[in-house]
């Protein structure tokens, strides 16, 4: 579903009329609508790992240097599993446990364990491998990738849309009051229902990631 038409469905709730486009908007309320779709897109977007965002990064490392950044992932990244390119999975480490690691002297090998470490000079999450690379390999790198704000009326929802137009529309009544008999308490209701639905049915596309085993 498009920004735009996400737009117009939150608008015919609120019986408003819809826009061919929601560029050089001089409506209020439209702009409003807008704001309010990007907000319920965040608050959605953090309450579960939606297969709609999962990413894979595949950084190569650098002798002597053991960082790599997650390229156009800013600060939202969230990493799920690290790879070497002999098949081998890093262990991810606390970062005290880490710094213990690395405050001991430790020859530059094949990295075998990784943490989060803050982010480099773009913006961008920060991995810190250990022990630092001694050649030049590629990781490849699993996890979710929060979707920029949408901006064009072409852009697509990567994330169920249900609860974030229910989302928007409670943001918009909670502004402005009911609408049709319904109040923004109403509404919330309905997109916590629809959220959990859209949570289910997600988990059910890969329900053995959800499955404990004993190692």
């Amino acid at each position: 579903m498009t920004y735009l038409e996400i737009c117009n469905k939150v608008l015919r709730l609120m019986r408003e009329d819809t826009v061919a486009t929601l560029q050089a908007s001089d409506d209020v309320v439209v702009d409003l609508v807008k704001d309010f779709v990007n907000d319920a897109k965040r608050l959605v977007e953090g309450a579960h790992d939606w297969n709609g965002l999962v990413y894979e990064w595949t950084p190569p490392t650098v002798v002597g240097d053991p960082y790599v950044g997650l390229t156009g992932a800013g600060k939202s990244a969230n990493i799920s599993y690290i790879y070497r390119d002999d098949g081998v999975a890093l262990k991810e480490l606390p970062r005290y446990k880490m710094s213990a690691l690395r405050s001991q002297v430790t020859p530059n090998d094949s990295p075998s364990y990784y943490s989060i470490n803050g982010v480099d000079s773009n913006g961008d999450v920060r991995v810190l491998l250990h022990p630092t690379p001694s050649a030049v390999s590629t990781l490849t790198i699993s996890g979710y990738l929060k979707q920029p704000d949408l901006s064009t009326d072409e852009d697509e929802l990567k994330i169920p849309e249900q609860p974030v137009v229910y989302y928007a529309l409670a943001f918009a009544l909670r502004e402005r009051g009911e609408v049709g008999g319904q109040t923004a308490a109403e509404v919330f209701g309905m997109a916590k229902e629809y959220i959990g639905n859209a949570i289910a049915n997600d988990v059910a596309l890969n329900q053995y990631d959800y499955d404990w085993y004993a190692n």
